[in-house]
């Protein structure tokens, strides 16, 4: 046993250390941390002592208990069996519980798995798809007002509109997927008092140009979307989403109000242009998941130039946008020479890091099922594969009087059957317990969801007949004359 352990053992920490090697290279590169992910002392430490638990209570105690029975073993009718029913018990209830445990495990892999898979199919709102975002940085000493800032971004929007394989472009205020926390103004809607307007929740503000819908493919329900003719001197006007209407005017139609970023005497506006005054809602967008993956948040959109603009702009672009960093570069320095290109990421890029740590959960969560699953598969094959042997003159005698190799094959896999069935009972009523444990990590799916859970099921139910096959099979070729002259 120790030198079954010591193998085994070793081979593990070869495995883990490769299969660690392989997160690092294939894990997405927005993961946190992932540089610090090793086979740590601690860890190897609590593996070692795991196995050694696992050696004595396997390896040693049987064999103490052997020590202890004396001739007993030696006087125990062969034609019985070798293993006595209470041992044999034991090691069935020990494979039911690997299998219960695989179940668990799988059952949380599929839940993961399907709520992924629903993270990544889900209605954004906008199409990612050709969608870049870029940041220009500004020496801040030059502009000392952000208003000032305000004419360099339309020029650089329409110059970077003109660039070969650039189908739309417009200022945005910051990238995608900061979350809700980024960008929060109070609004006050026209019908209600400054009094009561703190009652109204702070709603995420997005600043764009004329293109900022046609750039993100997001549709206005109602309304119109921004022009050309939204300027800083013409009527200020704001566009809600469905989320914000909902909010601010419950049950009205939001076209045709007015609202506005209240400025409170003698505070500044910190440097939104037209703060304070009324803005008429001349569109109704659709809602989008732009600044969290998980759900839509309501939103309020203003016309750049009539508001705000630090440096970003989102462009939709046929050609690749490797290949357009150059002409982009080059497009910057033509509005102002000191504008340099920063950060520039695809869309696909930016979704990639809430999608991370989602991906992640779930390869994990699906290889410690597929361990279980192994280990479960294994276990049961050499719990039948000893049976058969155990039971050979037995099984010889009665095929000798005329059983059928389908009837022996059908009562082998009945016995495994009821092994793999207890397990898997157990490990359902276990699953369904344990599985609301997984509920923050979810999406879109119930932690009883019985399609993920029925499938895992289905699975080890597979892998259970395969590993109980062969034995059963080995059962049906057992030649009765070698069998009673065996014993």
């Amino acid at each position: 046993s120790v030198l079954l352990a010591a193998a085994g053992g070793t081979a593990g920490l070869a495995v883990a250390a490769a299969l660690l090697a392989a997160l690092g290279r294939f894990a997405p590169p927005n993961l946190p941390r992932m540089d610090e992910v090793r086979l740590a002392p601690t860890p190897v430490l609590a593996a070692i002592i795991v196995s050694s638990i696992a050696v004595v209570l396997s390896g040693v105690a049987p064999a103490l208990l052997s020590a202890r029975g004396g001739g007993a073993s030696l006087r125990a009718d062969a034609r019985s069996g070798r293993e006595t029913r209470r041992r044999r018990l034991a090691r069935q209830t020990l494979v039911a519980l690997q299998l219960a445990l695989a179940t668990v495990l799988l059952g949380g892999a599929a839940l993961l798995a399907r709520s992924l898979d629903r993270l990544e199919r889900q209605d954004t709102g906008f199409v990612s798809a050709h969608l870049s975002v870029i940041d220009f940085a500004f020496d801040g000493h030059k502009y000392k007002d952000w208003s000032d800032l305000l004419p360099v971004g339309d020029a650089l929007v329409r110059r970077i509109r003109a660039i070969p394989g650039v189908t739309a472009a417009t200022q945005i205020v910051a990238p995608p997927m900061l979350g809700n926390g980024v960008w929060l103004l109070r609004l006050e809607p026209d019908a209600v008092s400054a009094t009561d307007s703190t009652r109204f929740p702070m709603m995420p503000a997005e600043f764009g140009g004329p293109a900022y819908f046609e750039t993100f493919g997001v549709r206005i329900e109602r309304g119109r979307a921004f022009t050309s003719d939204d300027r800083a001197t013409s009527e200020l006007v704001a566009i809600v989403n469905e989320s914000a209407a909902r909010k601010l005017w419950p049950g009205q139609d939001p076209l045709g109000k007015r609202l506005r970023i209240p400025v409170p005497a003698g505070a500044k506006s910190n440097g939104i242009v037209g703060a304070g005054g009324w803005r008429t809602v001349i569109g109704v967008a659709h809602d989008t998941h732009l600044r969290t993956l998980r759900e839509a948040s309501p939103m309020i959109y203003f016309p750049a130039v009539q508001s705000f603009w630090q440096g970003y702009v989102a462009l939709r672009s046929t050609t690749p946008l490797a290949v357009l960093l150059p002409a982009l570069a080059t497009a910057g320095h033509d509005v102002d020479p000191t504008l340099e290109l920063n950060a520039p990421r695809t869309m696909d890029d930016i979704l990639a890091t809430p999608l991370a740590q989602p991906r992640v959960d779930t390869l994990l969560m699906s290889g410690f099922g597929l361990a279980a699953l192994l280990l479960a598969a294994i276990g049961l094959f050499g719990v039948m594969a000893s049976l058969v042997r155990d039971l050979a003159r037995e099984l010889g005698i009665r095929i000798a009087l005329g059983a059928t190799p389908e009837r022996v094959r059908r009562e082998v896999l009945a016995r495994a059957a009821t092994i793999a069935g207890i397990g898997l009972g157990a490990g359902f009523v276990v699953a369904l317990a344990t599985s609301r444990l997984l509920t923050s990590l979810l999406f879109q799916v119930s932690p009883t969801d019985p399609l993920a859970l029925g499938a895992a099921c289905a699975v080890l139910c597979v892998v259970a007949a395969l590993a109980a096959y062969v034995p059963a099979r080995r059962a049906t070729t057992i030649d009765p004359v070698q069998a009673l002259r065996a014993e």
